[in-house]
C-alpha cells in the first residue's frame, strides 16, 4: 500500500466520522454518558453497534457494500473505543 492509497483511505474515514449521526454516536453519546452515569459508559458501544447497523441496513444487506459498511462500521467502533478509554483515564486522573 503506498502513501497516497493510505492518505486517502485515512481521509475517507475522517469524512465519514465527521458526518452527524457518526460524530454523535462516536462522540456525544460517550460525553452523555460520562455525565449521566458514568459506571455504563462502555455501553456506549454495543448502543452504536445496534443502532449504526439499523441505519445501514440497506448497506449490510447489498452484497457490493457489505464489506465496506463492515469496515466504515468497525473503524468507527475502534474509534470509539479509543474515546471512551480516553474518557475513563481523564476521570481516574481527576480523583
Amino acid at each position: 500500500m503506498t502513501l497516497s492509497t493510505a492518505a486517502a483511505l485515512a481521509k475517507l474515514f475522517g469524512q465519514s466520522l465527521l458526518q452527524p449521526i457518526p460524530f454523535a454516536l462516536t462522540f456525544l453519546l460517550p460525553l452523555l454518558f460520562r455525565l449521566i452515569a458514568r459506571k455504563y459508559i462502555w455501553l456506549t458501544l454495543p448502543l452504536t453497534a445496534l443502532a449504526e447497523v439499523l441505519l445501514n441496513w440497506d448497506s449490510f444487506c447489498y452484497y457490493e457494500a457489505r464489506g465496506l459498511a463492515l469496515l466504515f462500521t468497525l473503524t468507527q467502533l475502534a474509534a470509539m473505543a479509543v474515546f471512551v478509554w480516553i474518557l475513563q483515564a481523564a476521570a481516574k486522573t481527576s480523583r
